[in-house]
C-alpha cells in the first residue's frame, strides 16, 4: 500500500486528485497491484464499484424472470422511484462509456480527469444509491405472504 500511496501522492501533485484516503475509501485503490498504471488501474477500479451498481439497477429496471431476487426487488419500487432509478442508472452509464473512451486513448492526463470528475459525481450518486440499496435490504425484512411473493415455483 505504502508504494501506491507514494506513486498517488506524485500523480496528486501533478493532476490535482482526490485524496488518497477518500478515494482508497470508495474504491479501495490501495489494493492495486500493479503501479507501472496506476491512474488506469484507479480508472478500472471505479468503473467495477460502478458497474457493480448499474448491473443491480438494471435488474430492477429489467428483471430476470429466472431469478427470484430478481422479480421480488423489481416489485417493491412504484413507478417514480423507478424513474429514479433510471436516472441514477443512466448517470451510471454515462460514467461507464466515458470510462471506454478513456480505455481507448490511454492518456494519463485522461485518466486524471476522468478520476477527478468521477469522484465528484460518484460523491452525489452515493447518496441516492444508498437509498435504494437500504429500500431492497428492507424488503427482505419484511413479512411477506409466501403465495404473493414465491408465486408458482414448480
Amino acid at each position: 500500500m505504502k508504494n501506491i500511496e507514494e506513486q498517488y501522492g506524485k500523480l496528486t501533485k501533478k493532476y490535482a486528485l482526490p485524496n488518497f484516503k477518500e478515494i482508497d475509501k470508495e474504491f479501495e485503490i490501495a489494493a492495486i497491484e500493479n503501479e507501472n498504471f496506476l491512474l488506469r488501474e484507479i480508472t478500472n477500479k471505479i468503473v467495477d464499484r460502478i458497474d457493480f451498481f448499474s448491473r443491480l439497477f438494471e435488474d430492477l429496471l429489467q428483471p430476470d424472470p429466472s431469478l427470484l431476487r430478481s422479480m421480488y426487488e423489481s416489485k417493491i419500487f412504484n413507478d417514480e422511484e423507478r424513474k429514479t432509478i433510471y436516472t441514477l442508472y443512466k448517470k451510471m452509464m454515462v460514467i461507464n462509456r466515458q470510462s471506454v473512451g478513456v480505455s481507448l486513448n490511454r492518456e494519463e492526463k485522461e485518466d486524471a480527469v476522468f478520476i477527478k470528475k468521477t469522484f465528484d459525481e460518484w460523491k452525489e450518486l452515493k447518496t441516492s444509491i444508498s437509498k435504494i440499496v437500504d429500500k431492497i435490504k428492507d424488503s427482505w425484512k419484511k413479512e411477506a405472504d409466501s403465495k404473493e411473493e414465491l408465486g408458482y415455483l414448480g
